[in-house]
């Protein structure tokens, strides 16, 4: 299984990382790869977790240095403006990990750019909410 991740570039909650730890876990098979951005935030930190558990991790580098986490992980693609590695981390797998900053989708930002994206591609999807235990799984769906 190919899992990618967007998310904020503050912290996790702590409801977000129990949440996806479960997740990460419950899927977690012999060569499952998780496809994260390399920005500080949400993509570090669930890499790091994936990690832990046995993941192969594939980094899409963005072309600025700005807010890179410089991850260290087993593959690294070539960098990308941050819509376009968004998309090609929706396009190389069969599923997202949303964790945003917000409560609820916004129109704006890289995390709801690549939702939306996600939603678009008909690609499977959870997003993980900051302030709550509940997560909202959707399959081929929209929002």
């Amino acid at each position: 299984m190919k899992i990618g991740i967007t998310g904020t570039r503050s912290q996790l909650t702590g409801h977000q990382i129990k949440s996806i730890i479960d997740y990460l876990q419950s899927v977690f098979i012999i060569g499952s790869e998780l496809h994260h951005g390399d920005c500080v935030g949400a993509d570090a930190h669930v890499a790091s977790l994936a990690k832990e558990i046995g993941y192969k991790i594939v980094c899409h580098p963005p072309v600025s240095n700005d807010l890179r986490a410089n991850f260290e992980s087993d593959e690294t693609r070539n960098p990308l403006s941050y819509f376009a590695r968004n998309r090609n981390i929706v396009d190389e797998t069969d599923f997202l990990i949303v964790a945003p900053y917000q409560s609820a989708w916004q129109p704006y930002g890289g995390t709801w750019y690549t939702h939306d994206y996600a939603v678009k591609k008909n690609k499977q999807l959870r997003i993980f909410f900051p302030d709550s235990d509940n997560v909202i799984q959707l399959m081929n769906q929209g929002r």
